[in-house]
């Protein structure tokens, strides 16, 4: 992997090293597997940030978005505006200077970096020695965002990890009646957006994420591209492990890719449980040009003898 060196910006210009190196950034449109995977290549040696989320996001990298997010007006649930700003390259360069500035420079004296706070002392010093280290960064927002951190990272390996909508729209409002439910015991959860109780909004969300970046990742150089989908990561675990770290440049052992293949629980491929609630409203999401596009469909539980009676007697 190409070295980073702690070398800092000068004159406005991006030092060769930061321009050279190669950080792993995973895509993905929130709740499609991209925890589970951070937390896979952490067992595997990657460094992917000293301080991660509850959903193992880069607090560090994930700041750096919400700013993003904030120029265009947009929030984590409400991108349309910011969909709208991508397609400005006034925009985007705005942006990709700012958000340099911000990753590059600390803002007081002997504060350092975002980008040194991110590797800590001990791998900033590292770095700076010219050792090399595999590393990179998670948060959904990225998505959405990946143009601005193609222009400060174009050598970056770009590894986006698909779901099938319709379980991504059932997580995400499943979260979101347990986050009202926090709410009314006056707690605030943090990202609560109301509208993701809207069972049909949240399956746009992922449209709209998925479209953006399927729509635009020809930006991205040939041979640093990867899909993987979350369904096949459960079955297959080794499989696209393996798959993902040589497509990186990682060396891995067997022992250490069995090792972290154990956190896989395949059990989390049926979400019949969960799916049953969204009966009639799944078959319109199924027939969306999207879900066609990427050969997704979804199996829905037979009716339970209780259910069947129910829609009976309607």
């Amino acid at each position: 992997m190409t070295k980073l060196s702690a070398t800092r910006a000068t004159n406005g210009r991006r030092p060769a090293p930061i321009g050279q190196a190669q950080p792993l950034i995973l895509l993905g449109m929130h709740r499609s597997g991209t925890s589970l995977t951070v937390r896979l290549l952490e067992d595997l040696g990657v460094h992917m940030g000293t301080w991660l989320s509850r959903d193992a996001e880069s607090v560090h990298f994930q700041r750096l978005n919400r700013r993003i997010y904030a120029a265009a007006g947009s929030k984590w649930a409400a991108v349309d505006s910011l969909i709208g700003q991508m397609q400005s390259p006034a925009f985007i360069e705005r942006q990709t200077e700012a958000t340099w500035s911000a990753l590059c420079e600390g803002r007081l004296p002997f504060r350092r970096s975002v980008l040194a706070d991110f590797f800590g002392r001990q791998l900033w010093t590292a770095l700076g020695r010219g050792e090399s280290l595999p590393w990179g960064w998670k948060d959904p927002r990225t998505t959405l965002t990946f143009p601005i951190w193609l222009r400060i990272f174009p050598e970056a390996r770009w590894v986006h990890i698909l779901r099938n909508g319709v379980d991504v729209a059932i997580s995400i409002h499943r979260r979101s009646q347990k986050q009202i439910r926090k709410l009314r015991n006056r707690l605030f959860p943090i990202d609560f957006s109301p509208v993701t109780l809207d069972f049909g909004y949240c399956f746009h969300l992922w449209e709209a994420h998925l479209s953006f970046l399927l729509d635009h990742k020809d930006l991205i150089p040939a041979g640093c591209y990867l899909e993987i989908r979350y369904e096949d990561l459960l079955a297959e675990p080794k499989l696209h492990l393996r798959r993902l770290l040589e497509f990186a440049g990682y060396p891995v052992t067997d022992q250490a890719l069995a090792a972290a293949s154990q956190r896989i629980d395949a059990d989390r491929l049926d979400n019949a449980r969960f799916a049953v609630s969204y009966r009639q409203q799944i078959p319109s999401l199924v027939s969306s040009p999207l879900m066609q596009r990427l050969g997704y469909s979804y199996e829905l539980p037979p009716l339970s003898p209780a259910e069947a009676g129910r829609i009976g007697g309607t």
